[in-house]
């Protein structure tokens, strides 16, 4: 193993999902060898390498050669995207499969001062940060990766991390990072759907909306780290040119573009990019107004005959008598390999009950819950197991 490869595992983050996250960072491939993705130009409805017949993260490695068996340069407005948009069920089929779930990629790049940084780089099939209840439509795109950097002092520890948040950062003092115990591995709390990291849990004003992330989801100790080397070819798809996914940005401030690769980014190449951006960004005030969330539903959980669940639930109104629009569920087993299964209910009263089907009776369950209000807050999930 290598200096930066030692250097990089020693360090690697500890990511801590939200108790309802139905997306996880796992190997590029997925995005390619999904049947039925698609690399597009932009203007073209032609397939220029379909998942299966042609396309793969070699396909992808050329530029500034043209693609092979072809005479088109990989351009910045090529795309690979979803062709039937059924993005939890896709992730869900990919990420069972143990070479491609819980996957991170890693970088090392010395800045202009000579200081070495760590980056990790982790890739999600969808950025879902239509997380409450399909209240507001927005922040929604194919593809997601992000970013968390470390610097090194002259004696290659830790004295810096930027973790990146959406189109800001943020940035702190060694010292000042909570670390696994025992370690120097920094922990990363994950938003929900939109999987910006923070540096403690809790609910984040990102000047647009709000994140969730709880970090009460069990997560794994680590992903398998692929380190990418400058000069290998294997792994010259980290620049290409194109975006993941072909979500074009919408009208919202929360919406945006399907992203480019890492290595399009500044910080690539210049780490302290996105330092810079943490040292300016000025905070994100929350507004004076800002909705209360709703309190928290209660919820019993009753196994029926066949192994299915029948989830009960009960909401209150808020400080202006308004009721909770919809419920947020959240389906796990550690005896399974499938990921949490995520949906939506919409409710209409202040109780009713949610039949949880598809269960196996000789499994153990975990179930979060929450309720959203009608100005798209959500509340606390609340954590319910089915022995």
């Amino acid at each position: 193993m290598s200096d930066a490869a030692q250097l990089l595992e020693r360090h690697q983050p500890y990511l801590k999902y939200d108790s309802q996250e139905a997306f996880f960072a796992d190997a590029a491939e997925i995005f390619v060898e999904s049947p039925g993705m698609r690399l597009r130009r932009k203007g073209s409805s032609a397939d220029v390498a379909v998942a299966g017949d042609a396309l793969s993260l070699a396909f992808l490695a050329t530029d500034p050669d043209p693609y092979p068996g072809t005479a088109l340069k990989p351009a910045a407005t090529d795309t690979v995207g979803v062709p039937d948009k059924d993005y939890r069920a896709r992730a869900a089929a990919l990420h069972v499969q143990p070479e491609l779930r819980n996957v991170c990629y890693g970088h090392v790049i010395a800045d202009r001062d000579g200081a070495r940084w760590l980056q990790y780089w982790y890739f999600y099939f969808y950025n879902d940060y239509n997380l409450i209840g399909r209240v507001i439509k927005a922040g929604l795109h194919e593809g997601d990766w992000e970013t968390v950097q470390v610097r090194l002092n002259a004696a290659d520890e830790p004295d810096y991390a930027v973790y990146a948040q959406h189109s800001h950062a943020a940035g702190r003092p060694w010292d000042q990072v909570e670390r696994v115990p025992a370690t120097q591995r920094p922990v990363v709390y994950v938003a929900r759907g939109s999987h910006a990291a923070y540096f403690e849990p809790g609910t984040k004003w990102t000047g647009v909306w709000f994140d969730y992330a709880d970090g009460k989801r069990q997560s794994p100790e680590r992903q398998r780290l692929v380190e990418i080397v400058k000069g290998d070819a294997a792994v010259r798809w980290v620049r290409w040119p194109g975006r993941w996914g072909d979500t074009p940005k919408g009208p919202l401030p929360q919406d945006a573009d399907s992203p480019r690769s890492p290595g399009s980014h500044t910080q690539w190449l210049d780490p302290l990019a996105l330092l810079d951006v943490a040292a300016t960004a000025a905070p994100a005030l929350v507004p004076a107004d800002r909705p209360a969330p709703p309190a928290a539903p209660g919820v019993t959980l009753t196994r029926l005959a066949g192994g299915d669940a029948r989830l009960d639930w009960t909401v209150v109104p808020g400080a202006d008598g308004t009721l909770p629009t919809a419920l947020t569920i959240t389906i796990n087993s550690k005896d399974e390999p499938a990921p949490p299964r995520t949906f939506n209910k919409a409710i209409d009263g202040t109780g009713g009950s949610v039949a949880l089907e598809g269960l196996d009776p000789a499994n153990r369950y975990d179930v979060f819950v929450s309720d959203v209000s009608t100005d798209g807050i959500a509340s606390e999930s609340v954590r319910r197991d089915l022995a």
